[in-house]
């Protein structure tokens, strides 16, 4: 296309959409609008952001918290305490299990790299020179059985 005759069709286009009114919005959206505000500012006080609760919730979450962070703090370590003397011997069954995965682990990367790695190579080789065979016979085949090569 020429590129003046696009230039002349992009002006005459553009000058066109300028010329339509600007899209209204349907009459519903005002009321709508109206009522979803007013649901908004209508909700309990609990259900709003806590800095415009009233001062008296405020102060006593605030003191709620403090009191939970403080007692927690207290009582950890009798906590701790308690966990370690009871799961001991869980905490040393599974440290066993755990040694146990990890010879065996350990192992089976040993004889990966004795076994297994060095014939890898040659297998991806043989792998690569039997489909480049395969795909030589279906050329062939494709010639002899059908008489005719494949198109450029």
């Amino acid at each position: 296309m020429n590129p003046q005759v696009s230039m002349d069709l992009e002006t005459v286009i553009g000058r066109e959409l300028r010329q339509l009114p600007p899209p209204r919005a349907p009459h519903t959206l005002l009321p709508r609008v109206l009522a979803a505000v007013q649901a908004w500012t209508m909700r309990p006080w609990y259900q709003r952001p806590w800095f415009t609760w009233p001062l008296g919730w405020q102060m006593g979450l605030s003191a709620a918290l403090i009191l939970l962070v403080t007692g927690g703090g207290l009582l950890l370590p009798g906590a701790s305490a308690a966990v370690w003397t009871f799961s001991a011997p869980a905490i040393g069954e599974i440290a066993g299990a755990a040694g146990r995965a990890a010879v065996a682990v350990h192992t089976a990367a040993v004889l990966w790299r004795a076994l297994v790695a060095p014939v890898v190579p040659y297998v991806f080789g043989l792998a690569l020179l039997m489909c480049l065979a395969c795909a030589a016979f279906g050329a062939a085949l494709n010639h002899v059985a059908f008489g005719r090569i494949l198109p450029r």
